[in-house]
């Protein structure tokens, strides 16, 4: 099997009486870069510990490259981990915590030079060598960071939300030195965020997380374009989903049989195959950019409450018959908050969800 591909088997933790995670499925390729996302408290970082050795399984299995690794000491598992507080020894050079771990392992002088410099030349740490952690910027230090980890030639890279403690242009800058590093290495890669900007651009495969269990696992766009669940919808995507409640009815339409009713009189269209009867309780779903801004007498009338304008695209708010909607406009809109205008949804854009279970219909 692969060297680097790692695989949990029902795996569970519990901190005293209290469950963590609930038995995790869940295999990542050899060489792939697999995002753990989800809000705080839904287990990714404790899943992420557990992998490194730092946390010990309470049921289940971690294997990486087919070997049963519960027991094995974390320095033992062939894995490096990039942390968000950097870890850094403050006494010591950049020099110095690069060569630190090579060291403990009594590898040659000749054969840790040879692995500075490697890490150093691809990171751009090579004038900061003789530097203290306190000389440097943030993003800096996690460039060390992330050469510590290098220099031990891992099977597996850990990250558990490296870019928090930087600001947001540092944080840009980093997703793509990231990225950029594992195109070059290839090294098995799981990444914790709570970000899912940084899941979505980093990503090879995304697995969302929500209370210790797993939503959903699949390419970034591939869960954008048709999330599984209700939390998935509403997690993934900025600015939000549209979740409006409604109820499924029968219209007088021929191509369009049937509609959801989301408020009196007010009905949004549905995908032609969606599993969904008249009569039936649903969630209706419609990302702010598949909601098309147009004249007030076309479509259905929504009055502006809120126009955000951000230079290259518009954000805006809008009544819909008492309902709140939000739209994204990649053209500058000249709207004031009173303005009324009309919004028209492209059915096949929508999702629809079973109210009672969150289930996608």
């Amino acid at each position: 099997m692969a060297e680097g591909y790692v695989e949990y088997s029902g795996l569970k933790k519990n901190f005293g009486a209290v469950p963590i995670l609930h038995g995790i499925d869940l295999k990542i390729d050899e060489g792939a870069f697999v995002v753990l996302v989800g809000p705080s408290g839904c287990g990714k970082s404790t899943l992420l510990r557990m992998t490194a050795g730092l946390e010990s399984v309470t049921d289940g299995d971690i294997k990486i490259a087919g070997r049963l690794v519960n027991r094995v000491h974390a320095s033992n598992r062939g894995i490096a981990m990039v942390f968000q507080s950097y870890a850094l020894y403050p006494h010591m050079s950049v020099d110095e915590n690069l060569a630190f771990s090579l060291k403990m392992r009594k590898t040659p002088l000749e054969r840790i030079a040879e692995a500075i410099k490697g890490a150093a030349g691809i990171l751009k740490l090579s004038p900061l060598l003789d530097r203290l952690p306190a000389q440097l910027s943030g993003g800096q230090r996690q460039r060390v960071a992330m050469g510590r980890a290098l220099v031990r030639e891992p099977a597996v890279f850990l990250f558990d939300e490296p870019l928090s403690n930087l600001d947001a242009k540092l944080r840009v800058e980093m997703r793509a030195e990231i990225k950029a590093l594992h195109q070059r290495l290839a090294t098995t890669t799981i990444y914790v965020t709570h970000d899912q900007i940084e899941a979505m651009t980093m990503a090879d495969t995304v697995v969302v997380m929500h209370d210790g269990r797993i939503e959903q696992v699949g390419d970034p766009l591939a869960i954008y374009d048709r999330p599984e669940n209700l939390f998935v919808a509403d997690f993934l995507g900025s600015p939000a989903m549209n979740l409006l409640d409604g109820k499924v009815v029968a219209t007088d339409y021929p191509d369009q049989p049937r509609a959801v009713e989301v408020a009196p009189g007010v009905l949004l269209p549905i995908p032609g195959g969606a599993a969904a009867e008249p009569g039936q309780s649903v969630v209706y779903g419609v990302r702010p950019e598949h909601v098309a801004l147009v004249g007030e007498d076309a479509g259905e009338p929504v009055t502006m409450t809120l126009v955000e304008p951000a230079g290259w695209e518009t954000h805006l708010h809008a009544d819909l018959a008492g309902l709140s909607l939000r739209i994204l406009s990649v053209e500058r809109v000249g709207a004031k908050p009173g303005d009324r205008a009309g919004i028209l949804i492209d059915p096949e854009r929508v999702h629809l969800f079973d109210r009672a279970t969150g289930r996608r219909l």
